[in-house]
């Protein structure tokens, strides 16, 4: 613990020298160098998720970025860099942009990355479940990122079924036909499985929640799932999702949905 510490406070000073450098912190669209992944973090921070939840979900991630074997892995990659970005989200309109667009190549931008994560206090977005909301916030973050990216990939949380918004098969379709893949990490440990599922009367069980996330959720080239089955999970699988998502372990264009493409519902009223 002490030594873990000891290391943010070596690493915290990154902060204040991204603020005293101007252009120290590389945003995407300060580049035009290629990147292998383009990865947006969507993060469930809707009432159904309780604040131990939402707290593990983030530190999870944060504490990834700091792991050498994910520096490591960015660092062999074709081109070396990858860019993220970290948005919380809950109902179809209602969507929070944490982290922006940040390139990552270096053990020191991965900090970088992740402390600035560790400043932000999980919110509490209400008016429902939207899979698809977000999924659209994430088609338009990529649209304006300004990157060329190898592989465009949606790292999707959530501990319930959409609710809300346009219609998700459709949304997740529309996008992997534009080559995004979206991959599925379903918190199933729920107290007695309290995640609604179709009525409100019905509970999804860890199975029934891990089944919706396959056949309505996930898709793309190499596209997979992740659970979390308990509060115990979250470090080791949120690392080990983004390291097949930062490497592209199982991505093959024959992997590929071949469905038509749709435009996109646009987020203005």
């Amino acid at each position: 613990m002490l030594e873990g510490k000891s290391a943010l406070l070596r690493h915290a000073s990154l902060l204040l020298v991204c603020a005293l450098l101007a252009g120290a912190c590389p945003r995407v669209a300060e580049s035009d160098q290629s990147l292998d992944v383009s990865l947006v973090i969507a993060a469930d921070v809707s009432t159904s998720m309780d604040a131990e939840e939402k707290a593990l979900q983030q530190q999870g991630f944060a504490e990834a970025f700091r792991r050498p074997e994910v520096v490591e892995a960015i660092r062999r990659g074709r081109h070396g860099r990858i860019a993220v970005t970290y948005v919380e989200w809950g109902g179809e309109r209602q969507q929070r942009l944490v982290v922006p667009w940040t390139v990552i190549a270096t053990e020191e931008d991965a900090w970088r990355f992740s402390i600035a994560l560790e400043q932000n206090f999980p919110s509490k977005l209400r008016r429902g479940t939207s899979i698809s909301g977000v999924l659209a916030f994430a088609s338009h973050l990529f649209y304006g990122s300004g990157s060329v990216a190898e592989r465009r990939v949606i790292n999707i949380s959530s501990d319930g079924i959409n609710n809300g918004g346009p219609p998700l098969q459709a949304m997740r379709d529309n996008l992997v036909a534009q080559g995004v893949t979206i991959n599925g990490m379903p918190i199933v440990y729920r107290k007695l499985a309290e995640s609604i599922l179709y009525d409100p009367d019905e509970t999804a069980s860890p199975e029934a929640l891990q089944s919706y996330f396959r056949k309505e959720v996930i898709g793309g080239a190499g596209a997979f799932i992740e659970p979390i089955a308990t509060p115990a999970d979250y470090s080791a699988a949120i690392a080990r999702k983004l390291l097949r998502e930062i490497t592209g372990e199982g991505y093959t264009a024959a992997l590929d949905r071949t469905v038509h493409a749709n435009p996109l519902p646009s987020l203005e009223k």
